[in-house]
């Protein structure tokens, strides 16, 4: 949840960035467009990370599947490709934590307390 609160103040405060607003007419779509993905993506990722914090198992399968979509929208569309080595590195490392043994039994159903 922080990191796609800091990711909409980043996108909030340099939208009128002119470096930025360049570095974005580079690629094939434009800065609008790219902006409205950006804006939804940051829409999925905090709704499943909220659902994730209240154990949905398939909050995990949604930021997943969104961010394989957007890494591989990146990747088509940024002129620099290694611009894009840093937030997959960091996608495998959510998702090693996210499928780990701790994880997997937070999301998976609980019993109640007092079953006997």
């Amino acid at each position: 949840m922080l990191g796609s609160l800091l990711s909409l103040a980043s996108a909030y405060l340099g939208r009128n960035d002119p470096v930025m607003l360049a570095w974005m007419a580079r690629g094939p779509i434009s800065a609008e467009a790219q902006y409205a993905i950006l804006l939804g993506g940051l829409a999925i990722t905090l709704a499943s990370a909220a659902a994730m914090l209240q154990g949905y198992r398939g909050a995990r399968t949604v930021y997943v599947v969104w961010s394989v979509i957007d890494i591989a929208v990146s990747l088509a569309t940024v002129p620099v490709k290694t611009g894009v080595l840093p937030g997959a590195l960091t996608f495998v490392v959510i998702c090693a934590f996210l499928f780990s043994p701790a994880s997997n039994a937070w999301f998976s159903p609980r019993k109640a307390a007092n079953d006997a």
